[in-house]
């Protein structure tokens, strides 16, 4: 570490808890461990900014529990979710100092890790995340999800092609954005994304008819059953939806108090104890 912190905030979600620290030298850094990747061990992290780009440095690996550990060999090495774990330091370090416990926490949520051999929808959502974010930005979708994950050109193609065939990229070419402020990618990127779900669930809730008034009656039913209703993943839906829209009047909105009430409401939701 530099020398001492001249201010650092705790974070303390399901499964992950750390600390993000700024020097007085205007570096920040995030110490964070994440017991929330499946498997038997749970994984500290220290991230970074590096030559002026987010990176790990420093990541150890350790037995989720101490009383029975277990060897640690070169396959739990090369099995080691370095990919997702970079995911979530590179947007908390990105992000503002006064959001960046409340992006990890969130980043903890949205960044998904493969359990046995298949990967969760959730996973092709992120993938699709960091290609319509590629584009906005002028840079190659599959360079970008290859250095993200650590994979290769072939394995970045799949996965591309896994989140086009569920619905969750655009059929139509992206247009980089220019003369924006840092960081309206992000918003942009979410945006679009979040638009071709909802074109996801619309397309495979509604039946293929002519008649508006049945249209009328199964969008509703779709809304009703992915949104309103009380089932989990309603309920689930809902969640992401309000922290969605929490996150981007916290970074975004042009009323000044609006946006310091939203993002002290994000970052105590984040530091709750659950």
């Amino acid at each position: 570490m530099d020398a001492e912190p001249t201010e650092a905030m705790s974070i303390a979600g399901d499964g992950t808890w750390g600390w993000v620290y700024a020097f007085a030298n205007g570096s920040e850094a995030v110490d964070v461990t994440y017991s929330d990747i499946p498997g038997p061990w749970v994984y500290s992290v220290e991230g970074r900014m590096v030559a002026g780009k987010p990176a790990i440095t420093r990541l150890s690996i350790v037995p989720r529990d101490p009383e029975k550990p277990e060897a640690i060999t070169r396959e739990t090495v090369r099995r080691a979710p370095t990919g997702t774990i970079l995911g979530r330091v590179k947007s908390a370090l990105r992000t503002k100092w006064n959001n960046k416990v409340g992006d990890l926490y969130a980043q903890a949520r949205i960044q998904s890790v493969k359990v046995g051999r298949s990967w969760p929808a959730g996973h092709f959502v992120q993938v699709a995340w960091f290609a319509i974010d590629a584009e906005l930005t002028g840079r190659a979708p599959r360079q970008v999800i290859q250095d993200t994950w650590g994979v290769s050109g072939i394995t970045a193609s799949r996965w591309l092609a896994r989140a086009r065939t569920l619905g969750y990229l655009p059929d139509y070419p992206l247009t980089p954005i220019q003369g924006r402020p840092h960081g309206y990618d992000y918003v942009a990127a979410t945006r679009i994304l979040e638009e071709q779900i909802v074109r996801k669930v619309l397309r495979e809730g509604l039946t293929p008819t002519s008649d508006p008034a049945t249209v009328r009656s199964e969008l509703w039913e779709v809304l009703h059953r992915t949104i309103l209703d009380n089932s989990k993943e309603a309920v689930r839906l809902r969640t992401e939806l309000f922290t969605t829209t929490l996150v981007q009047l916290a970074e975004d909105c042009p009323d000044e108090q609006i946006q310091t009430a939203a993002q002290h409401l994000r970052d105590r939701i984040a530091q709750a104890p659950r």
